[in-house]
């Protein structure tokens, strides 16, 4: 099996959130469910509980949420189109497997973070994610079978999750 290291612009399309104003915020369901950062990132996707009616970015069904302020390398997926803010970009991939790459960029998310830069926040912009440099195999079933191997591991865990908290109810 042959692999290629490649960057992450290079096989990606990248959209970096930006933050509508905060008079256009709200919790009672008016507008576009609106994440920030992590505050509310599940296992899988993301709870909401903020809603915006204005909005500058947006991440589109299945891309993958990954956080770009601290903490950097966090990731969700989008499970609907939603508006992000400064503290998220979506990636959607354009040459490798999405799911391959959720769990691609889910595994170098940590170190990612230990090398983000900043005073108060860390952080990582634009263009020091587009050059991420990641290891993908060259064949796309191999990606696919990997990916859909992982997700299927996290929806069992996720099953098991629900089942144990229901026990403890």
């Amino acid at each position: 099996m042959k692999f290629s290291k490649v960057r992450l612009g290079d096989v990606a399309n990248i959209t970096m959130g930006q933050s509508p104003k905060s008079d256009f915020f709200n919790h009672s369901g008016n507008g576009i469910e609106f994440l920030q950062g992590v505050r509310t990132f599940g296992d899988l996707v993301p709870q909401f509980d903020t809603f915006t009616t204005e909005f500058n970015r947006e991440a589109e069904e299945g891309d993958i949420l990954f956080s770009v302020r601290a903490p950097v390398g966090n990731v969700n997926w989008a499970d609907r189109k939603i508006a992000i803010g400064r503290g998220l970009a979506a990636v959607h991939s354009k040459k490798v497997d999405q799911t391959f790459l959720f769990y691609t960029l889910k595994s170098i998310g940590g170190v990612v973070d230990s090398q983000s830069n900043g005073t108060v926040f860390t952080s990582i912009n634009k263009k020091e994610m587009a050059s991420l440099e990641i290891t993908i195999p060259d064949d796309r079933l191999i990606q696919e079978k990997i990916g859909n191997t992982l997700q299927s591991l996290d929806r069992k865990i996720a099953k098991n999750k629900k089942i144990n908290d229901n026990l403890v109810a």
